[in-house]
């Protein structure tokens, strides 16, 4: 009898796995489906925190910038000169002399004259009894004239022996009855108690600034992003000089309204300066907000924001960013669900493929141009970096490729930018790039160097503080890429343990390579908008220059001069430069403290000449800094002729600490 033929065994389970994924692929679906509003959420609340972040940041930079100016009109209100000669100008007021009598009187020419103003920056000076009296002015015409009661109210807690900081007026609302006022520019101003001979104070001295400079250079350095804006605005939400929007006139300052609201009167504000006005007049406990919802600035761009009030200052502080910018990932986290349907729909598809057809297209390793990715080695803000091996050469290699969430305009151009003027520099302390381009899927990466070694920061953690001709050894090889990179106008900005190795290339123990080029800018092109803007004060604030957190976008290769002194700190002490608990006081110890000696705290004995190295690096001017990195080489080079690091030091060292080459248990730190 003939059997009715059967469906083969072994297909059986084949055809069970396809209903499985099937079965799975549905519910990942619905998963992401589910998952999307969750997503999208958090999305928000990143973006809600970085713009606080940023603001903090913004106020923090003030605060310390604040704190100086007052710092400064302090001591010419403590000066014997200018307390002698404001003495002489209260009484002269006392007795109602009149203001020809105080115009002309010795004292005031003589308090001008000490305190050495110019017409750049420090253009103003006054001296104001407390009844908001001007005894003395630089411009005469204000001599005897009252201040407005804002402005007086203001100045009242120097009577209570209080330093104030005064934001951007118009002199026309400054001081009353002013036909003609001095100048057009908005001053701001800081205010300090003068204190006669037994103590009391007797009058206020202040000093006034140009807000078109200083002032508005602390909020251009904040800006977010490509489209962002830092600014600062007063209680009638008027903009004060801080940010690229200028005035019709010097009498018709920019308000914050709405566009789009028509010519209301009073005008309808935007919604984030509504909220800062209105938190203002209620007293709110907490005075401060961010706008997530898009809404119009007085630009007219949907934009979103975060803002606080600082009563201390009576103006609010404000950062912006352009609804599309700031939800550039949003984007992409669309395109990318839809990129997922379609790859589920293209799978189940797949499954009813041939089976050998299948088994093809799942076999095989990542691809980024010519590297096969063999392994995730580390991890960045906007980049991973894999180990992979060209496919033709088989060389090693690490490849960084930018992350699919950083993919903006602005993340993409510091990308390229890394990977272009790094791949200029052709120094053997210098991580050598190999190769750059577009990935599948449109994602950029960059081929470099791959390095088996640990940073400096590694080093001292896991082995202690290094002797001092080991770190002048470390150091020199460090100034030498660094050398390269200022005489091609490039400046590092980011020189720190964390970026630099030591390691094993060509063959040698003991070689440096100066990493992560992410933050460099070239001298020569002062002009270009700073990528790094957007993260107000980029960089590690413990091994950043003074005059770095001062003004963001200086470029000087002084700056690179004090991080080398600060790395060298590290390398001889294993200590931070300074012991700080908050980023606010360690801005202020970098900007007003003087680091203590290397010396006085190394593990190992440090030669003078080194530690006076080391101290001139770390000066507080760039002016008292060696002048670049050649002339650091050459203390160096002092040092080692007294002391060499020797080949046998290198051979001791890496035998006693370092695993086999051949070991599969070698460390291995390619970042």
């Amino acid at each position: 009898m003939q059997q009715t033929p059967q469906r083969a065994a072994p297909t059986l389970p084949y055809t069970r796995l396809r209903l499985l994924l099937a079965v799975a692929l549905v519910i990942v679906v619905a998963v992401g489906l589910w998952s999307y509003r969750s997503i999208h959420r958090s999305v928000l609340e990143l973006r809600a925190y970085s713009l606080e972040a940023l603001l903090g940041t913004q106020i923090e930079a003030l605060d310390a910038w604040v704190g100086e100016l007052k710092q400064d009109v302090a001591q010419w209100a403590a000066d014997p000169q200018v307390r002698r000669h404001a003495e002489a100008l209260t009484a002269l007021g006392a007795r109602d002399a009149g203001d020809e009598r105080l115009l002309r009187s010795p004292a005031r020419r003589a308090l001008l004259a000490a305190l050495q103003l110019d017409d750049e920056h420090r253009v103003g000076a006054h001296l104001i009894d407390s009844n908001g009296t001007i005894l003395a002015s630089r411009f005469e015409r204000y001599t005897g004239r009252r201040l407005a009661p804002e402005v007086l109210e203001r100045i009242r807690p120097v009577f209570l022996n209080r330093r104030v900081f005064i934001h951007p007026y118009r002199e026309g609302d400054r001081v009353l009855e002013l036909e003609v006022p001095a100048t057009d520019d908005p001053l701001f101003w800081v205010e300090a108690p003068v204190k006669d001979r037994r103590g009391r104070i007797v009058a206020a001295l202040g000093i006034g600034y140009r807000a078109d400079r200083q002032f508005a250079r602390i909020f251009q350095a904040g800006r977010p992003g490509r489209t962002g804006a830092a600014f600062a605005f007063d209680a009638q939400a008027r903009l004060l000089p801080s940010s690229d929007v200028k005035p019709a006139s010097p009498a018709a300052p920019v308000r914050l309204r709405d566009p789009g609201a028509g010519f209301a009167d009073p005008p309808t504000l935007t919604a984030l300066a509504s909220a800062a006005v209105s938190s203002r007049r209620a007293g709110a406990d907490l005075q401060a907000g961010t706008l997530l919802d898009p809404y119009r600035n007085h630009a007219g761009e949907r934009v979103i924001g975060a803002w606080r009030w600082l009563p201390e200052y009576d103006m609010g502080i404000a950062v912006e960013m352009n609804e599309e910018e700031a939800y550039a990932p949003l984007r992409y986290l669309d395109i990318g669900l839809a990129a997922v349907l379609v790859i589920v729909f293209a799978v189940l598809g797949g499954l009813f493929l041939p089976r050998d057809a299948l088994m093809r297209l799942l076999r095989g390793a990542p691809q980024v141009g010519p590297y096969r990715l063999l392994d995730k080695i580390g991890e960045g803000a906007i980049s991973d970096v894999y180990l992979a091996r060209h496919k033709l050469l088989k060389r090693p290699a690490a490849v960084k490729l930018l992350k699919s969430i950083a993919t903006t305009d602005e993340s993409i151009a510091r990308f390229r930018r890394e990977a272009e003027l790094a791949s200029r520099l052709s120094h053997p302390n210098t991580v050598a790039v190999y190769d750059y381009g577009l990935a599948g899927g449109g994602l950029f990466y960059y081929a470099m160097e791959y390095l088996e070694g640990v940073s400096f920061a590694d080093l001292v953690e896991r082995y202690g503080p290094v002797p001092a001709a080991r770190a002048a050894y470390l150091l020199r090889q460090v100034c030498a890429s660094l050398g390269e990179a200022h005489a091609k106008h490039i400046v590092h900005r980011d020189i720190k343990p964390q970026n630099i190795m030591v390691c094993e290339a060509s063959g040698r123990r003991e070689v440096v390579k100066v990493l992560d080029f992410g933050l460099v800018k070239r001298l020569d092109h002062a002009d270009t908008r700073d990528l790094t803007g957007s993260l107000h004060v980029l960089g590690t604030p413990l091994y950043m220059a003074p005059e770095r957190i001062r003004d963001p976008g200086v470029l000087d290769v002084r700056s690179d001069i004090y991080s080398v002194g600060a790395v060298a700190f590290w390398l001889l002490t294993g200590r931070r430069l300074f012991e700080t608990e908050t980023e606010h006081d360690l801005s202020y110890h970098v900007l007003h403290v003087t680091p203590p000696r290397a010396s006085a705290l190394a593990a190992h004995p440090v030669p003078p000449a080194f530690d006076e190295l080391i101290a001139r690096c770390l000066a507080k001017s760039p002016d008292d800094r060696p002048a670049n990195a050649e002339a650091v080489t050459a203390v160096l080079d002092e040092v080692l002729a007294a002391a060499p690091w020797t080949e046998a030091d290198i051979a001791a060292w890496w035998n006693r600490h370092w695993v086999p080459k051949d070991d599969p248990a070698r460390r291995i730190v390619p970042e």
